[in-house]
């Protein structure tokens, strides 16, 4: 793997590691479990990633890696644990792809909404959300130099709920 794809790699891998995550936790019983399940499959997706078609999704595709790697795991781990039967496993994995999808566009009409708020209010759920700052936190910020009012964060969360529903991203 050369420079440029190992900088690729890394770019996506981070951009989707707590979804993946999610996945992965979603059909484990334990977090440890999914955390390991997790660095086995960052692995096989690094060894994989020459495979890895830049045109489609990152995410499906490291979730596919994932589900073999959970099977695998789970054929390992059957003798001693209780798991769900892989038919279970496949048709939760399903039914956690398809609802993936929905907040893909969720996402990004979310993504859309945000685009169209002021800058001081941009920043502020950026450090809110991405910053992962406690909503105490936020007033002591330098860059939170105005936080907007209840009701104004309401109107906004209306106007994303339906603009979702109304506009294509």
């Amino acid at each position: 793997m050369d420079a440029d794809q190992a900088t690729e790699f890394t770019s996506l891998y981070s951009r989707n590691e707590r979804q993946l995550f999610r996945f992965i936790a979603s059909l484990l019983p334990s977090t440890a479990d999914a955390e390991d399940l997790l660095q086995e499959t960052a692995k096989k997706i690094w060894q994989q990633f020459e495979q890895y078609q830049t045109d489609k999704p990152f995410l499906p595709w490291a979730c596919t890696i994932a589900r073999y790697e959970l099977l695998s795991h789970l054929k390992r781990q059957q003798v001693r644990r209780k798991y769900f039967s892989n038919e279970v496993v496949e048709l939760l994995a399903d039914d956690w792809s398809r609802r993936d999808e929905a907040r893909e566009g969720q996402s990004r009409a979310l993504e859309q909404c945000v685009k169209k708020l002021p800058d001081d209010d941009r920043r502020l759920l950026h450090l809110r959300y991405e910053g992962e700052e406690s909503i105490q936190e936020l007033p002591n910020k330098q860059t939170a130099r105005r936080i907007p009012s209840t009701s104004r964060c309401s109107e906004f969360a209306t106007y994303c709920s339906t603009a979702g529903k109304n506009e294509s991203p």
